[in-house]
């Protein structure tokens, strides 16, 4: 029983890892930047909208009044940034399929 409440373990010192100076990073490192990508308005909408309807739910099980009405106020606010955000994608949307229809003026057929 005695050798069971034994806790003599050996730990080892730690030693601090040598620093190195940071070297700066070049754009090579970082494909991120240099790739272009269209943004997804759609997807800033859903995630503007989903953050209104979590405020929503804060609003609801907030505490005290102030916080109720700032939660609101966010909820509001996310809200009407998501349906600009859909607003401006459904109008970009429209403005594309328009300029892929539309002729040019000098093959048109008097």
């Amino acid at each position: 029983m005695e050798d069971s409440l034994h806790f003599e373990i050996p730990v080892q010192p730690r030693v601090r890892p040598v620093r190195r100076a940071r070297a700066p990073q070049r754009a090579a490192e970082r494909p991120e930047l240099l790739t272009a990508e269209p943004i997804n308005l759609y997807h800033w909408a859903a995630v503007a909208l989903v953050t209104a309807l979590m405020c929503v739910v804060m609003a609801c099980a907030a505490g005290t009044p102030a916080l109720a009405r700032a939660a609101s106020v966010t909820s509001v606010v996310f809200a009407s940034l998501g349906s600009v955000l859909v607003l401006g994608a459904m109008l970009r949307g429209m403005r594309l399929r328009r300029s892929e229809h539309r002729t040019p003026l000098k093959t048109r057929t008097p």
